[in-house]
C-alpha cells in the first residue's frame, strides 16, 4: 500500500476513532439494541439483499440469483409469508449458496451449465470502507480478507456487557491473553470493552511482533490506535508479552486479583485457558471463582474439565472472522459448549454435505449476515463447521432477550485449531504431498495429519509418516513444517510461533489411515478409535 493511501487511511482512522471512543454503552442500552435488532431482523435481511446484492453488480450472489430466476420481489414475498430461515432454505434448494470450497476459491461456482469464479473482494459490503484489512486462515492467495471497521466494532460491542452480566462478572477486573496484530482479536477486545465502560485491566499477548512477523503497517496500526486514543481520553491497555511457558504469570495475576477484588475474568483461546489452569495447579495458585471466556476452538469435555478442576468456570464464545460473533455461551447450558445463536445479527440454516476426501457426512452451518456494518455480504455461506441446533427457552439473560436458538457440539470438518490458531486443513495438503516427500522421501500417500486431544485436554497435531519412508529426524521434520507455515501462509508466523511454543506438532511412525484422507480434524478423527499415546 502506498504512503499516500496509508496517510488517507490513518487520517480517516483518527476521525473514526474519536467518534467511536465517544460512545458510551450501558447494559440497558445493550439489551434495547439486541431486542430491537431481533424485532427488525426480517427488514434487515431484505435490506442487505437489496442493497448488498441486487444493487451490487460485483456480488457473486447476484449471478446465483439470476441463474435461479429469482427476483427481489420473490424474496420479499417469501420472507413476509414464511420468515427469514424458510426463505434461506428455499434459496438453498434453488442453488443460491456458496459452498466452503467455492468461498475459499478452491473450486469454481458451478450451477447446472453455468460456471464462474469471483474474488473475495466481490463479497465486500459496499458501504463499509475499513482502514485496515485482516485475513483469515489460508495461504496468501486463498485467505479471506476482512475489513476492520469501527462501525462494525460498535455494533458487535453490544454483546459485551450482557456477556459479563449473565456470568456475574460485571464487578471484577477483566484481562485478556490474545495476540497482537495482524490478529485483530486482542485489539477488538480492548476497544469493545472500553466503550462498554469496562476497560481491559491487562492485555497479555502470547507473541511479540518479531515472532508473528508483523509488518510495518501492523506495527504502526497498533501504535496508532493505542497512542492516538489517548488524544481522546482513552488509556487503552497495552500488550505485555507472556509466552506459553510463562502461563504461571497470568495465573498469578488472576490469583492476586481474586484476593484484591473478589474475582476476575480472562478472555483467551480455549487451549490458553487450559494452560493457565494447569499452571495454577502446578504452582499452587488459588483461582477458585474466577471465570474464563474462551473461543478460537471447540470447548470439549476434556478441556472444560481441566479448567473446572481449579474451581474456575468457563463460558464459550463462537466466532468466525468472515461473519463476526455467532454465538455466546449459555449460563444454563445443556451441553459443554452450549451457545446462544446471535440471531439478531446472523441467520443460520444447516445442510447435509459430504466431507471432502472422506466418506463422512455432516450437517454444515450456512450463515447469512444481517448487520448493515457487516464487512461482507453473505447469503447462505457454507462454513466449515457443523453441530447441533435446537430452539429452546432458558432462564439466562440472553434467553430472556429472545435469543432462543442454541448451538452445541460445534466442530470443524476442514480446519485445524491447535492452541487457538487456525489453518484450513486443505491448505496444508501441499506440505504433505509435495514438501515432505521431496525432502524426506516416500510418496504423497505416506504422509497424513491428524488432530488429537490428550487426557489433559491438550490439542496435538500428529504428523503421520509411514514406516516405509525410512529413518527421519522428528525435530527436523517439525522444523520444516513450521518453516513452510511461516513462509506460505498469511499470519503463518503467528501460527508457527504458537504451535512451536505449545509443542503442538509431533511425529508418529504408523501407516496413514485411508478413511481420513490427508487431513483429519479432531472431531472427525474421534469417530474412529483414538491413536493418541
Amino acid at each position: 500500500m502506498s504512503i499516500v493511501s496509508d496517510t488517507i487511511n490513518y487520517s480517516k482512522l483518527a476521525m473514526d476513532l474519536r467518534k467511536f471512543l465517544r460512545n458510551e454503552i450501558t447494559l440497558e442500552s445493550s439489551k434495547q439494541v439486541i431486542s430491537e435488532r431481533l424485532r427488525n431482523r426480517e427488514q434487515s435481511f431484505l435490506s442487505r439483499v437489496k442493497e448488498g446484492i441486487y444493487r451490487n453488480k460485483r456480488s457473486p450472489y447476484l449471478k446465483l440469483l439470476e441463474i435461479a430466476g429469482c427476483e427481489f420481489g420473490d424474496i420479499e414475498s417469501w420472507v413476509q409469508r414464511d420468515g427469514v430461515e424458510a426463505t434461506l432454505h428455499k434459496l438453498l434448494s434453488e442453488g443460491v449458496y456458496l459452498s466452503w470450497e467455492e468461498f475459499k476459491g478452491k473450486t469454481d461456482v458451478v450451477r447446472g451449465a453455468k460456471r464462474f469464479g469471483f474474488r473475495q473482494s466481490d463479497l465486500d459490503n459496499p458501504v463499509v470502507s475499513g482502514w485496515y484489512e485482516g485475513q483469515s486462515s489460508g495461504s496468501r492467495s486463498r485467505g479471506t480478507r476482512t475489513k476492520f471497521d469501527l462501525r462494525n466494532r460498535l455494533d458487535q460491542s453490544f454483546y459485551r456487557l450482557p456477556q459479563l452480566a449473565a456470568s456475574n462478572a460485571l464487578g471484577v477486573p477483566l484481562g485478556i491473553w490474545r495476540p497482537i496484530l495482524p490478529s485483530v482479536s486482542g485489539i477488538c477486545h480492548v476497544l469493545d470493552f472500553w466503550i462498554a465502560g469496562k476497560p481491559v485491566a491487562r492485555w497479555f499477548s502470547p507473541v511479540d511482533e518479531g515472532q508473528v512477523g508483523a509488518s510495518i503497517r501492523d506495527r504502526l496500526a497498533l501504535r496508532y490506535i493505542l497512542y492516538g486514543s489517548r488524544l481522546w481520553g482513552a488509556r487503552l491497555a497495552k500488550p505485555e508479552h507472556v509466552r506459553l511457558i510463562e502461563a504461571d504469570k497470568i495465573a498469578r495475576w488472576m490469583a492476586a486479583t481474586r484476593i484484591e477484588f473478589g474475582g476476575c475474568s480472562l478472555s483467551s483461546s480455549v487451549s490458553l485457558a487450559v494452560k493457565v489452569c494447569q499452571a495454577a495447579i502446578e504452582h499452587g495458585l488459588d483461582i477458585r471463582g474466577t471465570l474464563f471466556f474462551a473461543s478460537g476452538e471447540p470447548l470439549t469435555e476434556a478441556k472444560r474439565g481441566q479448567i473446572e478442576v481449579t474451581g474456575a468456570s468457563v463460558i464459550p464464545w463462537y466466532t468466525m472472522s468472515e461473519v463476526g460473533r455467532i454465538g455466546v455461551g449459555c449460563a444454563e447450558p445443556h451441553a459443554t459448549d452450549d451457545c446462544h445463536l446471535l440471531s439478531d445479527t446472523v441467520a443460520m440454516i444447516q445442510n447435509r454435505r459430504k466431507v471432502e476426501h472422506t466418506d463422512m457426512y455432516v450437517d454444515a452451518f450456512l450463515y447469512t449476515t444481517l448487520l448493515p456494518s457487516a464487512p461482507k455480504i453473505l447469503l447462505n455461506l457454507e462454513s466449515d463447521d457443523y453441530g447441533i441446533a435446537e430452539t429452546r427457552g432458558c432462564g439466562c439473560l440472553f434467553g430472556q432477550l429472545g435469543l432462543t436458538r442454541h448451538l452445541s457440539r460445534i466442530r470443524s470438518y476442514a480446519k485445524l485449531t491447535g492452541t487457538g490458531m487456525t489453518i484450513v486443513g486443505s491448505d496444508f495438503v501441499r506440505i504433505l504431498e509435495e514438501v515432505l516427500p521431496r525432502r524426506y522421501g516416500g510418496a504423497a500417500t505416506d504422509y497424513q495429519l491428524l488432530e488429537e486431544e490428550d487426557s489433559r485436554g491438550r490439542t496435538k497435531l500428529s504428523l503421520i509418516i509411514s514406516p516405509s519412508v525410512g529413518t527421519v529426524d522428528d525435530d527436523e521434520v517439525i522444523a520444516t513444517v513450521l518453516h513452510e507455515l511461516r513462509g506460505n501462509f498469511h499470519a503463518g508466523g503467528l501460527t508457527a510461533s504458537i504451535w512451536s511454543q505449545a509443542q503442538a506438532l509431533r511425529v508418529k511412525r504408523i501407516e496413514p489411515i485411508p478413511r481420513f484422507g490427508k487431513i483429519a480434524t479432531l472431531y472427525l478423527a474421534k469417530t474412529e478409535q483414538s491413536i493418541a499415546d
